[in-house]
């Protein structure tokens, strides 16, 4: 019998295996053999050569090893294996009068284009918080290049975007002083991803409502990345005569926690849009700040202990290019500029950029702490003692 070779290498099985409960017990560079303790006391051959002549034999019966052990069917698993290093987000179309689990041709073709309209108006809303863009920045208009598409799936009518993820605490460390530009491109998809569920969250729990959001309500959905551009891109898939239903669900990747604060689940239906569509045209009229945001670590800190501010850099990526973003932080935000230094955790920063080109990058700040996107993190170990006069990452 002939396999298919595997869309996946010894990483993704090794690190599939570890969060799914195995554990290594012999081996070496060719293969190694895992264990999963239990009643079964089960083991696994794992092949260690994508180029060996037998790699694509040992992948399938090691698919087919875990198929059984796990009770699910081969695809399914491989699907697992494949994305360990993934976050999916499933687009589920569904209409009460269609039980075979297809749609009408048109609607599958707008299902497709707000997959992509999502994805963008997000990678925005990660960039700047903004009600209207209009234009959008040419970093969110290249991440619908970058993320792909998995294959479509039955249960009623389903489209995957994959996209990378990455565990942060393999990839930061204490008093970091430079950011890996590869991974601060990884965790853009991650953040995006982050965004977005957020953002369809605000707009499901306004949508449930039992009164119209007010417009004060609709302000704050700005903030956490709810656009005119990611309505519409919601409203143009739901309709009463072809998508009843469209339900959103997000598979967080095994190898990273969940970002806090982001529903597993959302879904939209035809009452449900009405209410989006209506926050929309508040969105597309009224005159929003736009507010950017950066991510990066804390690398330098400065500050007399008589200042009722501190100096702090972050090094960010800016058009894809590392820059030093300075600001003046007050006093609860530098203690937890220097916590968040001290421990690599890297940081989110909101308010007004200035980074003119072979000029210092400076930002007046709105609001700074750890990363939301990527791990829940407390400050509470964070001290009240006074900072050194000076600190440099």
């Amino acid at each position: 019998m002939v396999h298919p070779e595997p869309d996946f290498g010894p990483e993704e099985i090794r690190s599939y295996l570890k969060v799914t409960g195995w554990a290594p017990v012999s081996g070496g560079a060719v293969a190694e053999l895992w264990r999963l303790p239990g009643p079964a006391d089960e083991v696994v051959l794992v092949p260690m050569k994508p180029g060996a002549p037998d790699f694509t034999k040992r992948a399938h019966i090691l698919l087919g090893d875990l198929a059984r052990v796990e009770s699910r069917d081969v695809r399914t698993v491989q699907d697992a294996v494949a994305t360990v290093f993934n976050d999916v987000t499933d687009l589920q179309a569904s209409h009460p009068t269609l039980s075979d689990g297809s749609i009408p041709l048109e609607s599958g073709y707008e299902l497709f284009i707000s997959a992509k309209r999502l994805r963008v108006a997000s990678a925005a809303a990660t960039i700047r918080r903004q009600g209207h863009f209009r234009n959008f920045p040419t970093r969110a208009r290249e991440q619908a290049r970058e993320v792909r598409l998995g294959q479509t799936r039955r249960g009623s009518y389903i489209v995957p975007i994959i996209s990378q993820a990455r565990a942060p605490e393999d990839v930061y460390s204490p008093g970091q002083d430079r950011i890996d530009v590869g991974v601060e491109e990884t965790l853009f998809d991650r953040r995006v991803t982050a965004t977005m569920s957020r953002a369809l969250g605000v707009l499901e729990e306004m949508a449930g409502a039992e009164r119209e959001p007010t417009p004060s309500e609709i302000t704050d959905s700005v903030g956490e990345g709810v656009s005119y551009e990611l309505c519409q891109a919601l409203s143009k898939v739901v309709s009463a005569d072809a998508i009843g239903t469209l339900a959103v669900t997000f598979n967080w990747s095994r190898v990273a926690a969940p970002p806090p604060g982001t529903p597993p689940l959302v879904e939209f239906n035809q009452a449900a849009i009405d209410v989006v569509d209506r926050v929309s045209a508040q969105l597309k009229t009224r005159i929003y700040t736009s507010r950017h945001l950066i991510y990066g670590i804390v690398t330098d800190l400065s500050r007399h202990p008589d200042d009722e501010t501190g100096r702090v850099g972050v090094q960010t990526l800016i058009n894809r290019r590392v820059r030093t973003v300075w600001m003046d932080l007050r006093d609860t935000d530098y203690h937890a500029a220097v916590h968040c230094h001290d421990t690599g955790v890297p940081v989110r920063v909101q308010g007004s950029l200035t980074s003119p080109p072979g000029g210092q990058a400076t930002m007046e700040v709105d609001d700074f702490g750890p990363d939301p996107s990527l791990m829940a993190t407390s400050l509470d170990t964070a001290t009240d003692t006074e900072t050194p006069q000076r600190r440099d990452g």
